[in-house]
């Protein structure tokens, strides 16, 4: 396990899957991050690659092979090397190269996962080094989940969100197996823009909001007041809760990316929400939990 402190904030993070344990400020003994639990979830906040969500029947064709993928991608799974450990900052990184018979992933590359303090504003940035010789095709999400402060399973209202659009959320829906529905609803936002999280919540099971309008997610305490942000410019962000919405805590999920269409055809070219990464090249990406 590693620290990290700049006085205000101070954070943990595991070296099995470079995943966030632990978000506090220095002056409160408040846990921010779900602790996990089995009952509900058992990770706190795990990295979602090389893929986001399911693909369909759990099989994704690459280069006219095929591979075998579980919810969610690998990475989360690794164990992870701490490469800088500064006053504020941690590196982290993994390294993958596969076998000539892998059914698990065809490219070779380099995940590197960098988490930074500066004042109330934890970054968590992200970087694939593709280090083959043909493009490599892949998607990448964070999964962060908060609790709800007082939280009581017979309370009305657990908290709320707010976000920074006042248009109705549009959600994909979610098909059983997990995966992408045709069928799409709305959420309005009330007009004081906040949204109630309830026992009733996620009955839908993800609200999932893929046009590329919220770069901005405020979880608020059941008195309304603003306690955690995640800010991104990632193109999805999914919101969950396991049980229905009858869980101790919401998560808040930039992706790039999404889990498979019903009937999907397995081939990684047509995913919805697929990024790239040219041979010997890097891409990047990053989100920002802030403490208000």
């Amino acid at each position: 396990m590693k620290y990290l402190s700049n006085g205000i904030l101070e954070i943990s993070v595991s070296e099995m899957g470079a995943e966030l344990q632990s978000l506090r400020r220095v002056a409160s003994p408040r846990e921010y991050l779900w602790q996990g639990d089995g009952t509900y979830w058992d990770r706190r906040s795990p990295i979602l690659f090389p893929i986001v969500g399911k693909v369909w029947n759990n099989t994704l064709r690459i280069d006219e092979k095929t591979f075998t993928l579980t919810q969610h991608g690998f990475a989360r799974d690794m164990p992870f090397s701490c490469d800088v450990e500064e006053d504020r900052h941690l590196s982290f990184s993994m390294l993958y190269t596969p076998s000539d018979d892998s059914t698990l992933w065809p490219h070779p590359f380099k995940l590197s996962i960098d988490y930074t303090l500066l004042r109330n504003v934890l970054t968590v940035a992200f970087t694939v080094y593709n280090l083959g010789q043909s493009p490599m095709l892949f998607q990448l999400g964070a999964h962060p989940g908060f609790n709800y402060p007082r939280y009581s399973p017979t309370d009305n209202i657990h908290g709320f969100l707010s976000f920074d659009a006042s248009t109705p959320l549009h959600s994909t829906a979610i098909a059983p197996g997990g995966y992408a529905d045709t069928k799409t609803f709305d959420i309005e936002i009330p007009q004081d823009g906040l949204l109630p999280l309830t026992n009733e919540s996620f009955l839908c099971d993800t609200i999932l909001e893929s046009t590329g309008r919220i770069h901005r997610v405020t979880l608020h305490d059941k008195d309304g007041r603003p306690i955690i942000t995640v800010k991104h410019a990632m193109p999805i962000t999914a919101i969950w809760s396991p049980c229905g919405g009858q869980a101790p805590f919401v998560c808040i999920e930039p992706w790039h990316g999404c889990c498979d269409p019903v009937g999907f055809d397995l081939d990684i070219r047509h995913k919805p929400f697929v990024e790239q990464a040219l041979p010997t090249s890097s891409w990047q990406t990053q989100y920002q939990i802030i403490v208000e």
